[in-house]
């Protein structure tokens, strides 16, 4: 039986807007550059570095955003002035957002007894503006890499989260939008469920199945 529900927080709870780079940048800058970032966004420039190493030492917690700038910079070949100004507008709130169903379903979970936590992969600056975005409240509990030294896949961070939250992964499910990130808590004994934001009614129809059985 399910008691508790654990979920990631990119790509499940939290998104980050794909507004125009243009649209961001200030106006000398965005003559500079007009032609070289005419069709491009925050999240698609953004998405586009995180296979970068630099980003696992990011979640966790060995190196600040600033490092992380820097080295988009170095690897893609980008204007340094431009990385600072569209990767910091990622860290933004007014450029960040929350998928309502996901978090009226929470609330709907909460209501019904259910226990909520958030294991998530995340640089310390994002932690920080999370508030401004979702309320923590809605949550029993949550455990980010950053915090922790660890980062989804390792099989470490899991068994930390079960032991801060203080919970059996025999009673549990894990949602995560990244199929890699779900077999090492199976092997800890719990459930877990993929997620796809581009098919939210669907998953979480899906997801309510299996916690409700």
């Amino acid at each position: 039986m399910i008691e508790n529900v654990i979920f990631d927080l990119d790509g499940v709870i939290r998104g980050i807007k794909n507004t125009p780079i243009l649209d961001v940048l200030p106006g000398d800058l965005k003559i500079k550059y007009k032609a070289q970032y005419q069709n491009k966004g925050i999240y698609d420039f953004a998405h586009g570095y995180l296979p970068l190493p630099i980003f696992r030492d990011w979640d966790k917690g060995l190196v600040s955003a600033q490092d992380v700038v820097s080295e988009i910079a170095k690897q893609g070949n980008e204007p340094l002035e431009v990385a600072e100004d569209v990767f910091y507008c990622a860290l933004k709130p007014e450029y960040n957002f929350v998928y309502s169903q996901t978090v009226e379903y929470i609330q709907k979970l909460k209501k019904q007894g259910y226990h909520i936590y958030i294991l998530s992969n995340l640089g310390q600056e994002v932690v920080n503006m999370l508030p401004q975005i979702l309320d923590l409240n809605l949550f029993d509990g949550a455990l980010f890499s950053c915090e922790s030294g660890m980062r989804k896949p390792d099989s470490e961070i899991y068994i930390k989260a079960l032991e801060k939250f203080n919970i059996s992964a025999e009673n549990s499910i894990f949602i995560d939008d990244n199929m890699t990130n779900l077999p090492p808590f199976e092997k800890l004994g719990g459930k877990t469920h993929l997620f796809d934001k581009f098919n939210i009614s669907q998953t979480l129809d899906s997801l309510d199945k299996i916690i409700q059985a």
